[in-house]
């Protein structure tokens, strides 16, 4: 999942998890097994939404700029 977005006047009002879930029908209907989102690390907000959708960190990605 990519670019997922909720309008801040809807927040917290369950429109994210319903468009994570449609987002998982879609991809069940598709043969996928796991949804995989990309979170930057300054956006403090969306990490705890995804966990408590049933999310987990996979992963740390680390960069610098040259």
């Amino acid at each position: 999942m990519e670019h997922l977005a909720v309008d801040p006047g809807s927040a917290r009002s369950g429109v994210g998890a319903a468009l994570v879930e449609a987002v998982r029908d879609v991809g069940r209907r598709a043969g996928c097994r796991r949804p995989v989102a990309s979170v930057w690390e300054f956006n403090a907000a969306a990490r705890p939404f995804y966990q408590a959708i049933g999310l987990r960190p996979m992963q740390v990605r680390m960069d610098q700029l040259l």
